[in-house]
C-alpha cells in the first residue's frame, strides 16, 4: 500500500512538473537572411532570470492624416510567442528616452526605463504600441502572442510530411513569393504561414468557403493589401501580420 501511494505521489508531481514546464515557454523567430530590418530598436525577451533573446525588428507602414493627406511613415514590428511570465527591454538608438507610453493604457503597464533603455513584464499575451518620447509613428508595434496551438509541424514532424496534406499549403520560415503577385485559396483550403516567414505578396479568398489562414509570420503586399476576401463564407484568419497600407 505505501508503494503504490508512494507512486501515485511521485506520479502527481510529475504531472505537476510538466505542467508547470508547458506554462512557461518561450519561443522567438530569426528573420530571414535577406529580410529588411529596421534598427530604430533593440528588442530583447526573457523568460524570468533567463538569458536574454534579440528579436528581429521589421519596418511596417503607418499612415498618417495631416492637412487631408496622406503620409506613409516608417515604425517598428517585433514578434514573439511565451506562456507563463516574460520580460521584455526595448532599447531605442535614436534618443535617450524621457518619457515612454505603452499602449493600450487600459492594461497599465509602466515601464522601468534607465537612459535610453525600458523594461517591463508580462504574464499574458498582448499587441503593444510602445511609443518614446511621445512620437506615435515612429513608434514599436510589439506582438507578445500566445503560443501558436494551429501549428501543423509538430516537434520532432520531417516537415516533408506536410506536402502530403493537400489541404494545407505550407510557408515555412524564409522568404516566399507568387508568380503574378497573388495566391487564391481555393475551397477546404488552409493557409499556414510560419514564424520567421516572410510572403510577398497578396493572399486572397474569392467566391470561396471553408479556408483558413493562420500562422505567426509576415504577409508584406507588393501591392494595396495582403489579406483579401470577396464573397466568401467560413473564412477564418487567425494570427498572421500584414498591413493594409
Amino acid at each position: 500500500m505505501k508503494l503504490r501511494k508512494l507512486i501515485l505521489i511521485s506520479g502527481l508531481l510529475l504531472g505537476f512538473a510538466q505542467t508547470i514546464g508547458a506554462q512557461n515557454q518561450l519561443i522567438t523567430y530569426p528573420a530571414p537572411q535577406e529580410a529588411e530590418l529596421k534598427d530604430d530598436f533593440t528588442v530583447k525577451v526573457r523568460q524570468p532570470g533567463g538569458k536574454w533573446q534579440t528579436i528581429a525588428t521589421y519596418p511596417v507602414k503607418v499612415d498618417e492624416v495631416k492637412e487631408a493627406r496622406h503620409h506613409v511613415k516608417l515604425a517598428s514590428m517585433s514578434y514573439f510567442d511565451f506562456d507563463g511570465e516574460v520580460e521584455v527591454s526595448v532599447t531605442a538608438h535614436k534618443e535617450e528616452i524621457e518619457t515612454a507610453r505603452i499602449r493600450p493604457l487600459s492594461y497599465g503597464i509602466t515601464p522601468q526605463v534607465s537612459r535610453n533603455t525600458l523594461t517591463f513584464k508580462l504574464n499574458s499575451p498582448h499587441n503593444l504600441s510602445i511609443e518614446v518620447n511621445g512620437d506615435i509613428f515612429h513608434n514599436l508595434h510589439l506582438f507578445a502572442n500566445p503560443i501558436d496551438r494551429n501549428n501543423p509541424l509538430k516537434p520532432g514532424m520531417n516537415p516533408k510530411k506536410l506536402k502530403k496534406n493537400r489541404n494545407l499549403i505550407y510557408f515555412g520560415p524564409g522568404i516566399h513569393t507568387f508568380p503574378g503577385d497573388t495566391l487564391n485559396v481555393p475551397s477546404g483550403k488552409t493557409v499556414y504561414v510560419a514564424g520567421g516567414a516572410i510572403v510577398k505578396g497578396l493572399i486572397q479568398v474569392v467566391n470561396a468557403q471553408n479556408v483558413k489562414v493562420q500562422g505567426r509570420g509576415i504577409v508584406i503586399p507588393n501591392r494595396w493589401a495582403g489579406l483579401r476576401i470577396v464573397n466568401s463564407k467560413n473564412v477564418t484568419i487567425e494570427g498572421v501580420i500584414s498591413t493594409q497600407c
